[in-house]
């Protein structure tokens, strides 16, 4: 080569005959055990969670999935160039080759007549390597899902067409995460809707900020999207038989005497071992009474010191007074949770703290306490690391964590399943988390929050779990028996008011 292709117009000339001289070609090699590694140039658009075609020569063909990939970079072939100078007699080149390493998992033999299930004794040396055709791919998803109600939520981002849910993947407890903004409420929305409409597992709600009390109407017209637009009268009559408890709907009420005794303790702050005269006496006086009034009047009457002391902490505390009690006449939430198509409990209607871990608590042991009907009900329990806190800051909030580990831990057995969301990963119980099967992870910046996950999720690719940072809005990866396969979707077709949306910014403009 002359030495004038060292100058600016002849550089990028040069740069391209390396390249072209070093390519990387796309191939792919399996040592059985339906996995696969392949490489591939920066230039072949393969994602993690993609699917791939590998074609060995010989009449095989194999759908494979992305599940972990990296670029690399490896030191290249390097040239000895002849240079037309009397200063340099010979320049040498070294270009590196930067390509794409990865793994993943073999789906199916790809037949003339269909697809078919790959041996795990199954091997090849070498396999040209191309992104499967969108048509192997959707045969091959519509039998993934087939035998079970799919549950449209929007587009699909690893493939063609749309995204589904299997609903019977909802028999496995959900762990639904993304830091603020990423567009949890929304898809949250979205998947409650369409359980609502495409099932008949009834749903109890727990909303700590009132983003759900939209959930039993349903949108205009003009404000859905043309996917869900066919989908809007249908919601409409479903959306009639949800009820809901909230300032603006029917008011969350209780009554004293359906708590549980050791809830009812927990109202007025006493402990079984630390308050043990106390605790005893209180129990014997709340017996048969139907509201804390009726037993600090009882305990005044009572003329012991036990007595004394716990119409004192009921006047104290002011727990006699909340508005959280049913007065006669009012239903009560533990009434209807579980038994409407879908109860929402919206537990920021009520005034205090300490009122919202009593309704929270009362709810879930309701439902507990049923666990023998053995009825289906999926308890959603949304910013849930304020129900089911790693440390409680309170007997209340200890009762409600108590059941929730509870249900987690045994409630599948009984029909009970459980949908966790959080954008704080790390305050929730750990022994909540880890009984969680499947997993809709959403953007998440942390780095200790993705490792976090990774770890409860081990079953989910490490690589796939990395991409949670650069996510948009409404994107999500999808993985479990909701999914099938791991993949990714961007939620859409909203079909009841939305709530928990972003101030708007005109401050700003």
């Amino acid at each position: 080569m002359g030495v004038d292709l060292f100058g600016p117009s002849g550089a990028s000339e040069l740069r391209r005959a390396l390249r072209e001289a070093s390519q990387v070609v796309p191939l792919g090699w399996s040592g059985g055990g339906r996995r696969f590694s392949f490489q591939a140039p920066l230039t072949v658009v393969l994602p993690a969670g993609g699917y791939v075609l590998l074609s060995p020569g010989d009449d095989r063909r194999y759908l494979g999935q992305i599940l972990d990939r990296a670029i690399l970079e490896r030191a290249g072939a390097s040239w000895t160039l002849d240079v037309d100078s009397p200063e340099v007699k010979q320049a040498q080149v070294e270009v590196p080759i930067r390509l794409l390493e990865g793994s993943g998992e073999l789906l199916a033999r790809v037949e003339k007549d269909g697809l078919t299930a790959v041996g795990a004794d199954e091997s090849f040396r070498e396999a040209d390597l191309e992104p499967a055709p969108e048509t192997v791919v959707e045969r091959y998803l519509d039998g993934l899902h087939s035998g079970s109600r799919q549950l449209d939520i929007g587009r699909a981002l690893d493939a063609a067409g749309r995204a589904r849910l299997r609903a019977d993947g909802f028999a496995r407890h959900t762990f639904l995460c993304g830091q603020s903004g990423a567009g949890k409420t929304f898809a949250l929305g979205v998947i409650l809707e369409r359980l609502l409409l495409e099932t008949d597992l009834p749903l109890v709600i727990l909303d700590p900020n009132g983003d759900f009390t939209g959930l039993g109407s349903a949108r205009a017209r003009e404000e859905v999207a043309v996917p869900a637009a066919g989908l809007l009268e249908r919601y409409r009559s479903a959306a009639a038989a949800v009820r809901v408890f909230s300032r603006a709907h029917e008011p969350l009420r209780l009554r004293f005497a359906d708590l549980a005794p050791e809830m009812r303790a927990a109202v007025v702050g006493l402990d079984p071992l630390a308050d043990r005269e106390e605790y005893g006496a209180f129990l014997r006086l709340a017996e048969g009474r139907d509201s804390l009034a009726a037993v600090r009047d009882a305990a005044i009457a009572d003329l012991s010191a036990e007595g004394r002391l716990i119409a004192l902490r009921i006047g104290n505390l002011g727990v006699a007074d909340w508005a959280l009690w049913a007065q006669p006449g009012e239903a009560s939430v533990l009434e209807v949770a579980g038994q409407a198509p879908a109860t929402v409990v919206d537990l920021s209607s009520l005034d205090t703290p300490a009122e919202q871990a009593l309704a929270a608590g009362a709810v879930l042991g309701t439902l507990w306490e049923r666990r023998a009907d053995r009825r289906p009900l999926l308890v959603v329990i949304d910013e849930a690391h304020n129900v089911c806190p790693a440390r409680p800051a309170s007997a209340l909030q200890g009762v409600g964590r108590d059941h929730v580990v509870r249900i987690a831990g045994e409630g599948r057995k009984y029909g009970l399943h459980l949908l966790l969301v959080t954008q704080r990963p790390e305050k929730l119980e750990p022994n909540a988390l880890t009984q969680c099967d499947n997993l809709v992870l959403m953007r998440l910046n942390g780095a200790a929050d993705v490792a976090g996950i990774a770890s409860a999720f081990s079953f989910v690719p490490p690589s796939l779990l990395a991409e949670a940072p650069s996510f948009g809005k409404g994107e999500a990866l999808l993985a479990g028996g909701i999914a099938g396969r791991p993949s990714r979707a961007a939620f859409e077709g909203r079909l009841s008011p939305e709530g928990g949306g972003d101030v708007p910014t005109t401050w700003a403009r």
